[in-house]
């Protein structure tokens, strides 16, 4: 009776031994991916346009690494500007992204400049990035002088009270 109830108690553990190595600890169905390839691939259409309230930049939702691989962790983006002739880019916002898990993501994303002088021109260039931090290289850049639009040449410097 004993060397029946010693074998009925290993059968549990000879069962963990067969069936863990099949199990595998971990996700191994992909082989680990250097860092560079995980760079967001660079944006090559940023626009931007004069809009009453200042410089409209636009530009599409960036795809892909640069291995190829379809990017599924978008962070955000950090927008930068330069003055006149200067090459130095200054930081001017970060916009972070929380649309991964929804059905329908954000095609095309927009980041509105308020903070510039008639007669001035701007350059613009935009950085993409994961949620683990890793920064694609810049966009392409973009200049703009900024101008009035005609409805506000047009528009009276005040507005007369009643």
């Amino acid at each position: 009776m004993r060397a029946g109830l010693s074998y009925f108690c290993l059968l549990p553990f000879a069962f963990c031994l067969l069936i863990f190595p099949v199990l595998g600890c971990g996700r191994k169905t992909t082989a680990p991916r250097a860092p560079e390839d995980v760079l967001p691939r660079p944006l090559t259409n940023l626009a931007a346009s004069n809009v009453a309230d200042g410089v409209q930049l636009s530009w599409g939702r960036p795809l892909l690494y640069a291995d190829g691989e379809r990017m599924t962790d978008l962070g955000g983006f950090v927008v930068e500007r330069a003055t006149g002739d200067e090459l130095q880019y200054q930081k001017i916002a970060t916009l972070e992204v929380d649309d991964r898990d929804r059905f329908r993501q954000i095609k095309r994303f927009k980041h509105l400049d308020r903070d510039v002088t008639v007669g001035v021109a701007y350059r613009y260039r935009v950085v993409s990035f994961t949620l683990d931090r890793y920064f694609s290289p810049p966009s392409n850049a973009v200049t703009i002088e900024r101008t009035l639009k005609n409805e506000e040449r047009n528009a009276p410097l005040s507005t007369p009270q009643r």
